[in-house]
């Protein structure tokens, strides 16, 4: 970034532009781990009370708070009516 900024290609005499990159992305957070794989799998393939109840026990297990969420969609996608017992 601090050299002086060729104009041409010293070997060929083509004009050169200066090209800038933007930086890798990071993602943060904490790697998916093993069960957070086998939820997103059986997602996919529309397991959606599979993924609900995988998703439920490693809540229940790390006390995840986004995997209790994601459960609770999983079950609603299989058809549980959960609003009957909202009082």
């Amino acid at each position: 970034m601090t050299a002086p900024t060729l104009t041409s290609c010293p070997q060929c005499r083509n004009e050169i532009h200066r090209v800038l990159f933007a930086p890798a992305v990071v993602i943060k957070g904490s790697p998916l781990t093993g069960t957070d794989k086998k939820i997103k799998e059986y997602e996919r393939e529309g397991k959606w009370s599979h993924a609900a109840e995988l998703a439920d026990k490693e809540a229940e297990k790390t006390k995840r708070d986004d995997l209790k969420v994601r459960a609770l969609e999983d079950y609603k996608k299989a058809g549980y009516n959960f609003d009957k017992y909202d009082t």
